[in-house]
């Protein structure tokens, strides 16, 4: 753990959600096991007759089930921590984010980069689209973050990554 301030405040349903979660995929491997026990070697008790009758069904269920136990256990809640760096007060001098009209992660980028306002200085947005410069170097790979003159992230900010920029950084003297 590094020194800066980490207040974990759980969700009230992080809790249920990692059940549900685990629970689901769980059953989800349990039946596509059982499956395939059932068409390799088969079974020696007698299941119900929807098992026998609709086994494409059974499949698909397990998929879905291991497919949301998956995705409820990968989600994480981007507002569970408070975070806080040691030291308060601005750092950087300029933030740049390269973005393209359209582009729905460099809104998300934008919308994580003001949410740490406190830190940075004013964000710079420039569409690539006008210069064909610009248009060279980031085509295929905005929303670009350039800190300080220096490109810190391509595509979706990496918020750990970002909150470790933050706290390496120390702030401008005031």
């Amino acid at each position: 753990m590094t020194d800066s301030k980490q207040k974990t405040a759980a969700p009230a349903g992080e809790h249920s959600r990692r059940v549900v979660g685990t629970i689901g995929l769980y059953l989800g491997v349990a039946l596509l096991g059982l499956l395939l026990i059932h068409a390799t070697y088969g079974i020696s008790w007698s299941m119900p007759r929807s098992w026998y009758r609709d086994q494409p069904l059974w499949g698909a269920l397990s998929f879905t089930l291991i497919g949301i136990g998956w995705w409820l256990l990968r989600q994480r809640p981007a507002s569970a921590t408070v975070w806080t760096p040691t030291k308060p007060g601005l750092r950087f001098n300029n933030v740049t984010l390269y973005t393209r009209v359209g582009c729905h992660l460099c809104d998300d980028s934008l919308e994580l980069l003001e949410g740490y306002r406190s830190y940075l200085p004013p964000i710079e947005e420039v569409d690539i689209d006008g210069d064909p410069q610009l248009l060279g170097r980031f085509d295929t790979c905005v929303p670009v973050v350039e800190i300080d003159g220096k490109v810190r992230f391509r595509g979706k900010i990496d918020e750990v990554l970002l909150r470790r920029l933050i706290e390496g950084t120390p702030p401008h003297a005031m």
